[in-house]
């Protein structure tokens, strides 16, 4: 099944608080073909978008598309303005309590797998605008086994448009990218796919450790649609 294919059974799957399938979707896959066992990134807030819904987030993925684990920043809760919350879904399904965040705040998320449990760490940073709303740095955690889904197996950053949302909102930066999966093989180079998405990718380093691989890079930029 190729990056396009899975993108689209997925983000049908990933409902964040919606209920229903997103009208569109950009997104930015990493396929190392094996489990994944840790996924760290951080997201700078972007700009605040227009009418309809929008949501920003990194996350996990099963092997079955049936299941995904996503720190999720998102206008659903009122429109102009973000906010960003913790959600599993479907089954079992969770969502963490919404908190207000910024343009320029920086959320630092680290999915990360010890003995069966999943855990999501996350942390946020003010920006200029986050700081001078009173906003204060702030930490969290939420952390399931999932024990019915199986592996975790493509990590995903993405872009999803509803109720005639349009990225109206700038480029998106990720940074401070890593993934580990339980592989030797090399993927760095070539283990990822795109959908509707102009990028921008720098690092791509692999480093390797007993049976797992890690993939390292420095900045990854959403640039717009293509």
């Amino acid at each position: 099944m190729n990056a396009i294919t899975i993108l689209v059974s997925a983000l049908c799957l990933a409902l964040l608080q919606f209920s229903v399938r997103a009208d569109s979707a950009h997104a930015f896959w990493f396929l190392p073909s094996a489990p994944i066992t840790r996924f760290q990134s951080t997201m700078v807030v972007p700009s605040t978008p227009g009418g309809g819904l929008h949501a920003v987030w990194p996350g996990l993925e099963n092997e079955s598309e049936g299941f995904v684990f996503q720190s999720v920043l998102s206008d659903s809760n009122g429109a102009g303005s973000w906010t960003f919350f913790v959600e599993y879904c479907c089954n079992p399904n969770y969502v963490y309590t919404p908190i207000k965040v910024y343009p320029g705040d920086s959320i630092t998320s680290t999915f990360s797998l010890d003995n069966g449990l999943w855990t999501d760490a996350w942390s946020l940073a003010p920006g200029a605008i986050g700081s001078a709303n009173g906003q204060i740095p702030q930490t969290g955690s939420s952390s399931n086994s999932f024990s019915n889904e199986g592996a975790l197996t493509r990590g995903l950053l993405a872009i999803e448009l509803k109720n005639e949302g349009t990225w109206d909102f700038g480029p998106v930066l990720w940074t401070d990218i890593s993934v580990t999966a339980s592989t030797t093989s090399p993927w760095c180079a070539s283990g990822y796919g795109t959908t509707a998405l102009n990028y921008q990718i720098s690092g791509g380093v692999q480093s390797s450790s007993d049976s797992s691989t890690t993939c390292t890079y420095q900045s990854l930029q959403f640039i717009g649609p293509s």
